[in-house]
């Protein structure tokens, strides 16, 4: 089956047209379920939002057919929700890209602003386009009940408060940094996590939703009352309107609950579904490397799986069709989608535990088992390269640095005689200037050919006293422009990460083929498994080392591969230690594996 070439759009990341079909449409399946799942949330904010303003006790079914109509019927509230969507649509879109995105490596702060900053003005307008226009909703619902226009009235104040509450949404959760999905740690139900998500987001912002309100209402208010008033008498108003209409508090307090709370929960909730378990098998990447699903079709399954669970009846079989099970070597094979990687790693460790790992072993008599070697060869394929980065950062110190290093330790003041000649005193120079090329002239005496660098020192020397008397601009120049000797180190480490998982898994197989493989399948991949992981471990107490040197500080993926690599040598070493004169076929190797198993405890 030929490839067909793929054109690019110019607004589809090139590490998405990269992909396997069947990847594509994993993922746009999940952004799609995600985006549906995320507009039904703004419904459940609405409604939450009329019913505290709206509902009278007096007459409740009247109160309720008013809010079920503004929510579900309305034709205002339905074109002011299609641009909550598309806002909301934007903010995912720039979540998955962070998260999809491989890493990069950057010499120094700065420059890792600069090339960082349209992505966070990406994120930052989507943001406060999502609380503009769900605070122009909500503030439009509070003039229906409030008319006291007093300073302004509540529509304007909502609506700038519910800015303030984006701005400080995006500086507290993506200000600092930008991050990616956490991986899962236990896959659990999806109904239980969207409502355990639901109740601790809401909880956790009404909480958080305190001081901000504070805050801008002892700021707004009296500022609005100034304005008015022009007078200090304008003040003392605005402070009456905070203490005898506790009433607007209440409504931006609740604003800002439902807006952070949304923020919050939309996050939440791309990040599990596009982080739900894959669906791995034993099979050829051959395969499905250029099947096509259609998406369509797909989406009309699962809604008719849907109507016969909720109607308790078993799904058709000619109408199971579609799946987006994946090859376990085509999942890990998708270096370009970093995220996508990590969490294909870390399914495939937790799968190697159970029945997956069972059929890698099922396979006939003298017959070549392609899924193992097709798995064996992408796993060790990803440590070759790894290894090869870092051995371009770990490279030796110049020579020219060693020496400086050198000549650092030489003592100031020693207490021995020199053997070395020391160099005659200087001439005495003349006092008559004989021009430019023949001036030699005392610094103490002025003439025209030293009056320049003269005037050059006295400058240069005053800037200096000025730069130490100012501290906070070396600060501030070393905190954007000191250049960070581990920085390559750093950013190969985190590419490597998923093989934290990946040779975790790998080991899984080779430990349990010894009472599972039968036919010995995986025994002629041991020795390059076993030499694999030491030059891994090699690799990494090396960079330690050039840590110590360079007085650095290595990222977190450092301490998560070290751990990752004892635990894989661990289990080869005391699994297969015995038989080592067996499965090494190399002197040397051999002689390593055995000096590593003297360090086992």
């Amino acid at each position: 089956m030929l490839e067909e070439k793929v054109e690019t759009t110019g607004y589809v990341p090139q590490y998405f047209l990269s992909l396997p079909r069947k990847i594509k449409k994993l993922l746009l399946y999940r952004f799609l379920f995600a985006t549906l799942l995320c507009s039904w949330l703004d419904y459940q904010m609405l409604a939450i939002f009329l019913c505290i303003n709206l509902f009278e006790v007096r007459r409740p079914l009247v109160s309720l057919n008013e809010i079920i109509g503004w929510t579900l019927f309305s034709v205002y509230t339905t074109i002011i929700m299609l641009f909550i969507r598309l806002s909301m649509v934007g903010y995912g879109l720039v979540l998955c890209h962070v998260h999809y995105a491989s890493p990069r490596w950057y010499k120094y702060k700065l420059l890792k602003i600069v090339n960082e900053f349209p992505i966070r003005i990406c994120l930052f307008s989507w943001i406060l386009s999502t609380t503009v226009v769900s605070s122009w909703l909500y503030a439009s619902f509070v003039d229906l009940v409030d008319e006291n226009y007093s300073l302004g009235g509540s529509w304007y104040y909502l609506m700038t408060f519910g800015c303030f509450c984006g701005m400080s949404y995006f500086h507290k959760h993506h200000g600092r940094c930008l991050r990616r999905f956490p991986l899962p740690i236990v896959h659990i139900d999806m109904k239980e996590c969207l409502l355990q998500i639901w109740c601790n987001q809401l909880k956790c912002s009404g909480k958080e939703a305190f001081v901000p309100t504070l805050l801008y209402a002892l700021i707004y208010w009296p500022y609005m009352g100034y304005l008015e008033a022009t007078g200090f008498g304008g003040v003392i108003t605005g402070f009456t309107v905070i203490i005898t209409q506790p009433t607007r508090l209440f409504q931006s307090w609740l604003l800002s609950t439902l807006i952070l709370a949304k923020l919050s929960i939309v996050r939440e909730v791309y990040g599990l579904i596009m982080q739900r378990q894959l669906s791995l098998i034993n099979d050829s990447r051959r395969l499905h490397e250029y099947l096509d699903i259609n998406l369509f079709n797909m989406i009309v399954e699962r809604f008719q799986y849907f109507i016969c669970m909720m109607q308790m009846k078993p799904m058709p079989l000619d109408v199971q069709r579609y799946n987006l099970s994946l090859p376990i070597a085509m999942a890990l094979d998708s270096a370009e989608i970093y995220g996508f990687q990590l969490l294909a790693s870390r399914d495939f460790y937790a799968a190697m535990s159970g029945n997956l790992c069972s059929e890698l072993f099922k396979q006939q008599c003298f017959k070549r088992n392609q899924n193992w070697n097709e798995l064996c060869d992408v796993i060790l394929e990803m440590a070759d390269d790894f290894i090869a980065r870092m051995e371009s950062c770990l490279e030796t110190a110049p020579r020219i640095k060693v020496c400086n290093l050198l000549k650092k330790q030489v003592p100031k003041k020693s207490q021995l005689r020199s053997l070395v000649k020391p160099t005659p005193a200087l001439r005495r120079l003349s006092s008559i200037c004989r021009g430019p090329p023949q001036c030699r002239t005392p610094e103490q005496i002025w003439c025209a050919c030293n009056l320049r660098k003269y005037l050059h020192d006295r400058i240069l020397g005053h800037w200096n006293r000025l730069w130490l008397r100012l501290p906070a601009i070396p600060r501030y120049y070393n905190f954007f422009y000191d250049i960070d000797p581990l920085a390559k180190l750093n950013h190969e480490l985190r590419c490597g990460e998923p093989l934290v998982w990946a040779l975790q898994g790998l080991v899984c197989i080779c430990v349990r083929s010894l009472k599972e493989d039968i036919f010995g399948y995986i025994q002629g991949d041991l020795c390059r498994i076993l030499a694999c992981l030491l030059k891994v471990e090699e690799k990494l107490i090396t960079a330690e080392e050039m840590q110590v040197r360079e007085r650095g500080k290595l990222c977190s993926s450092h301490d998560l591969l070290m751990l990752a690599i004892n635990r894989c040598l661990y289990k080869m070493l005391f699994t297969f230690g015995p038989h080592l004169d067996y499965i090494v076929d190399n002197m040397q190797l051999e002689e390593k594996c055995k000096r590593r198993m003297k360090m086992i405890p």
